[in-house]
Formats: C-alpha cells, sequence, structure tokens
C-alpha cells in the first residue's frame, strides 16, 4: 500500500451533476460529483461545492475543503470529510 501526503490542490478531470439524489441529498440537487487530480497524481472521487453546475468545467482548478459529509438518523453521528471548491 503506498501512501500519499496531498496538498489539497487539484484539476477537474470529468464530472456529472446529479438531478436525482438519494433522501439525504434532497435539499442539495443538483450537485456536482467529479474526478479530481490532485497535484500529486492521485485521483479521488468527490463533491464540488460552492460553484453553480452549470459554471463547472473540465480543467478547473479546486482545492479541498473539510465539510460535513452526512448524517445517521436524526440523533445520529455526523460524518466530516473533504470537498472540493474553486481555487481562490
Amino acid at each position: 500500500m503506498n501512501r500519499f501526503q496531498l496538498g489539497g490542490k487539484g484539476t477537474v478531470v470529468t464530472y456529472t451533476i446529479i438531478h436525482d439524489a438519494p433522501a439525504q441529498f434532497e435539499l442539495q440537487k443538483p450537485y456536482v460529483m467529479g474526478i479530481i487530480e490532485m497535484d500529486e497524481g492521485v485521483r479521488l472521487t468527490s463533491q464540488l461545492i460552492d460553484v453553480k453546475p452549470e459554471d463547472v468545467k473540465i480543467g478547473m482548478k479546486v482545492q479541498a475543503t473539510f465539510r460535513k459529509l452526512g448524517q445517521e438518523g436524526e440523533a445520529g453521528v455526523i460524518h466530516y470529510g473533504y470537498k472540493f471548491r474553486p481555487q481562490v
């Protein structure tokens, strides 16, 4: 197993706009999922945020940000992780 320490910046390789989402994402749709090639060369699948779906482009530079991913049940555990937003 290879371990990588990532700097948090990358490029959108491809993406899709989700219009029909599971119940827990109902309030977020439409939302964008993309494959991000990190500057270090590895690729990750992640949600793209803080950008309108129509403004996402292949080749767009993005950076990782720490956000809420979801919650289990009404009083459940909240999960946090990385999503990507346009570089500033």
